[in-house]
């Protein structure tokens, strides 16, 4: 039977959860630790790592490769540490575990989903729906893939929206 394995985020210590009170077993990356800045989130993650109730783990490069291509086609923004945990989830999840990830971040949940990987929120609602980014001109219009920044025609800076 699948173990459930918790992937912790800084945003999911921040909001509350406490991990040394969860019952499934649970995993992060080294920079989560790292990123967890105010006294009280710092000080339950890293006594939940030196009891051995959270172990940090550093995900595959295949995975971290699989995840960085798909956020550059989707055009969500995030950090190094969101890709790593994605990875790390992806590579729980095809061992046969059952990973979720934990976190309150829009854009985690946005990328989870489209890799069909449970999340489970703490405080804020999780996402309504599963979005793909792209790129428009505000003067004219032109739409372009997440990758670009500039107008090919006029110039100008692109904005990022939904794409419809």
């Amino acid at each position: 039977m699948p173990r459930k394995v918790y992937v912790l985020d800084t945003s999911a210590v921040i909001a509350g959860l406490v991990p040394g009170l969860a019952k499934a077993e649970q995993a992060t990356v080294q920079e989560v630790l790292e990123e967890a800045k105010d006294l009280c989130s710092k000080l339950e993650l890293e006594t939940a790592v030196a009891a051995g109730k959270v172990k940090v783990v550093d995900p595959s490069r295949e995975a971290l490769d699989e995840i960085g291509k798909r956020v550059a086609q989707t055009g969500d923004v995030v950090s190094a540490v969101d890709i790593k945990l994605l990875a790390l989830a992806l590579d729980l999840k095809r061992s046969g575990e059952e990973p979720e990830l934990v976190t309150d971040d829009y854009a985690i949940q946005n990328l989870a989903s489209l890799f069909d990987l449970p999340y489970r929120r703490i405080v804020m609602p999780g996402i309504k729906e599963v979005l793909r980014w792209e790129m428009v001109c505000p003067a004219c219009n032109r739409k372009y893939t997440p990758a670009a920044s500039q107008c090919e025609v006029c110039g100008s800076f692109l904005v990022r929206r939904p794409r419809r």
